[in-house]
């Protein structure tokens, strides 16, 4: 099973939280009703097996917003792995893959 959690690098109004939110196809693999946080960061978690079709939908979808970064994290529970991805204007822009200390090299 892997947790995939999609986020801005930067704080959004509400109403570009809930536009990215749709935007992505979120409210498709999510459990919940998005609710903005106020001038935050736009955040959203989902559980799923195979989570290579969001990951993909992110990417390209990130071109409506060309000026902004997301961060991308796939945490395989199973193998105790995270990928980040650093997303910006449609690009893979930075990726990481780490085990569960992050920060040790």
């Amino acid at each position: 099973m892997k947790v995939l959690t999609i986020k801005s690098s930067d704080m959004l109004e509400d109403a570009l939280q809930t536009d990215v939110h749709y935007t992505f196809g979120m409210e498709h693999y999510t459990d919940y009703v998005f609710k903005p946080r106020g001038d935050q960061k736009y955040s959203a978690t989902i559980v799923m097996e195979d989570t290579s079709v969001v990951i993909t939908n992110v990417i390209t979808k990130s071109k409506c917003y060309p000026t902004r970064e997301f961060l991308i994290d796939d945490l395989d529970m199973e193998r105790n792995t995270v990928e980040r991805y650093r997303v910006k204007n449609g690009k893979v822009i930075g990726q990481l893959q780490r085990g569960w200390e992050w920060g040790k090299e």
